[in-house]
C-alpha cells in the first residue's frame, strides 16, 4: 500500500526544480553559442597524416592531428567551414553542416617546372635533365650593372668561382667551373648562339637572354675534350612576333675607393726615421722643430675621385608570322678607381638577330655582332714599381709635382729620367727611399698603353624540318 512522505515529496521536487536549470543552462548556453565539435582522421594514400592543419575558415581557430592522424576541433557560432591542409598536399575545404565526424584523405599536390634551358645542341625542360646544369636569366644578368657577362655568373651560380684579378677595366676575370686543370688552362668552352669562341668580351651583358651552365662531365659527350672545364652556353635575345617594341635604357653611377690604409703623415715619418737613426747609432736625419713644405697623401693623390661609369642602350623587337627580328646598339665606358681616363674601357656593341620562316619545313636567319673595344690600361700593381705599392711606401714629405729644379738635380737620384704631366710640370722624385719605390702619379704617365680592338663575329644558319620532332641546321 503506498503511502505519502512529504519530506520524500519536497526532496523530489528540489531535485526536478535543478535538473531543469541545469537542462535550460544548457539549453541556453548551446543556444547563444551554437559551437559544435568536430572530430575524424587525416589520412594520404599511404595511410594516417599526423600532424596536419585543421582550421575553421575565417578564423584563428585551429588545431593539427596527432600521430595516429586524429583530430578534434570545436567550431565558433557564426563558421561552418574546415580547411585541411599539409605541406606537398592541396589544401581541402569541407563544409561541416550537420557532420560531427569528419575523415579526410588529402591529395599530393604536383608541381611542373616549365623553365627550359639549354643543354648542347637543343633545349629541354629543366625537370627532365639528368645534367648538373645552373641557369642566369635575362632579369638576373641586368639587375646589377656589369661589365662583362663572366661577371654575371658571379654569386648567382654555385659551383662556379668566378674571381677579379684586379681592378683595371676590361680585365677579364678568372672563371672556373670544374677547378684547376693539371694541364693547359683552366677557362671553360664559351658557345654563343651556337658558336664556339675564345672570350666574351665582345658581348654586351644587355643583349643576353639566358646563360646556361654545363657543369659535369657528361658536356664532353657533345663538345668532347674542349668541355674538360664546362660549357658556358649563352642565348642572345631573338625578335618576337608582333608590333615592333623600342626600349631604351642607361645607367650613371660613381666609383671611389670604399676604405684607405692608415699611414703616416710627415711629422710621425719624420719622428720614426729619427728613431730608425737613434737605434742603429746614426745621426738623425730630420730636425723636428722644422715644418717640412710638404705632407702628402699618396693615395688620396692616386685614387679617382668619382671615377664614372654609363651605359646606354637602344633595343628594338618586332616581326610577321614570317620573319622577327632583334636588333641594339649599345654604349658602355668605365674609368678606373686608378688612372681615371688613363685606364678606361670603352666599348661599342651592335647586333642583328633575325630569322625567317619561308614554309613549314625551312626556316634560315642571322645572328651577328659588331664591337668596337677601346681600352687604356696601366701595369698591374706589383711588389715593386707599381703604382699602388708605391703609394704605400713613398714617404711623405716628397711633392706630387716638383716646381723648383734645383730640387731635381740635387736628389740623390737625379739621375731617373724626369717625368712631366700634361702641364709640363716634372713629377717629384723622393730623397729618402729607393729608386725601386717611384712617384706613382709619374708611373701612370709612362705604364700606360691603349688598345682598340674591332670584332665581327656571328653565325648564318638554315633550318630544315622535314618531320616533327627533326631538326637538321647548318651554320657557318
Amino acid at each position: 500500500m503506498f503511502k505519502f512522505d512529504p519530506m520524500n515529496f519536497k526532496t523530489m521536487k528540489r531535485f526536478l526544480f535543478i535538473l531543469s536549470l541545469i537542462v535550460c543552462a544548457n539549453a541556453l548556453a548551446f543556444s547563444q553559442s551554437g559551437t559544435k565539435n568536430v572530430q575524424g582522421q587525416i589520412k594520404d594514400d599511404g595511410g594516417i597524416l599526423p600532424n596536419a592543419t585543421i582550421k575553421v575558415k575565417g578564423t584563428t581557430v585551429g588545431t593539427v592531428s596527432d600521430g595516429d592522424g586524429n583530430y578534434q576541433i570545436q567550431l565558433p557560432a557564426d563558421s561552418d567551414t574546415l580547411l585541411f591542409s599539409f605541406l606537398g598536399y592541396k589544401t581541402q575545404e569541407i563544409a561541416v553542416g550537420n557532420q560531427t565526424i569528419i575523415n579526410v584523405t588529402m591529395i599530393i599536390e604536383s608541381t611542373e617546372l616549365e623553365e627550359m634551358v639549354v643543354v648542347g645542341y637543343g633545349v629541354q625542360s629543366k625537370k627532365v635533365t639528368t645534367g648538373a646544369i645552373e641557369s642566369v636569366s635575362a632579369d638576373e644578368i641586368v639587375a646589377t650593372p656589369i661589365l662583362r657577362a663572366e661577371l654575371a655568373l658571379q654569386g648567382r651560380t654555385p659551383g662556379v668561382q668566378v674571381t677579379n684579378l684586379s681592378g683595371q677595366p676590361g680585365e677579364a676575370p678568372t672563371v672556373r667551373i670544374r677547378g684547376t686543370g693539371t694541364t693547359g688552362n683552366s677557362n671553360p668552352l664559351y658557345v654563343v648562339d651556337g658558336l664556339v669562341v675564345t672570350n666574351i668580351d665582345y658581348l654586351n651583358p644587355g643583349d643576353i637572354e639566358s646563360m646556361d651552365v654545363l657543369k659535369d662531365a657528361a658536356s664532353a659527350a657533345i663538345y668532347g675534350a674542349r668541355a674538360a672545364n664546362g660549357v658556358v652556353l649563352i642565348t642572345t635575345k631573338s625578335g618576337t612576333e608582333g608590333e615592333m617594341r623600342v626600349q631604351y635604357s642607361m645607367y650613371y653611377g660613381v666609383q671611389n675607393v670604399a676604405k684607405k690604409i692608415d699611414m703616416l703623415n710627415s711629422d710621425q715619418y719624420m719622428s720614426l726615421m729619427n728613431e730608425g737613426a737613434e737605434n742603429a747609432n746614426l745621426t738623425a736625419p730630420f730636425d723636428l722643430n722644422e715644418i717640412q713644405a710638404h705632407d702628402t697623401d699618396w693615395q688620396d693623390a692616386l685614387f679617382e675621385k668619382n671615377a664614372a661609369m654609363t651605359n646606354h642602350q637602344v633595343s628594338v623587337f618586332g616581326g610577321s608570322d614570317k620573319s622577327t627580328f632583334a636588333s641594339s646598339l649599345s654604349y658602355f665606358s668605365q674609368e678606373g678607381i686608378i688612372g681615371g681616363e688613363k685606364s678606361q674601357f670603352e666599348r661599342m656593341t651592335a647586333r642583328m638577330n633575325n630569322e625567317h620562316k619561308v614554309n613549314s619545313v625551312f626556316n634560315f636567319g642571322n645572328n651577328l655582332a659588331y664591337t668596337h673595344i677601346t681600352s687604356r690600361g696601366i701595369a698591374s700593381n706589383s711588389s715593386f714599381n707599381g703604382a699602388f705599392s708605391s703609394a704605400l711606401n713613398l714617404d711623405p714629405l716628397t711633392p706630387v709635382l716638383e716646381t723648383n729644379p734645383d730640387k731635381l738635380a740635387q736628389s740623390p737620384y737625379s739621375t731617373e729620367p724626369v717625368v712631366y704631366d700634361g702641364a709640363g710640370r716634372a713629377y717629384g722624385i723622393s730623397e729618402y727611399v729607393g729608386a725601386e719605390v717611384v712617384n706613382p702619379l709619374a708611373l701612370l704617365e709612362i705604364s700606360n698603353a691603349e688598345t682598340r680592338v674591332d670584332r665581327l663575329v656571328g653565325n648564318v644558319y638554315g633550318e630544315l624540318v622535314p618531320i616533327e620532332n627533326l631538326k637538321i641546321r647548318s651554320s657557318f
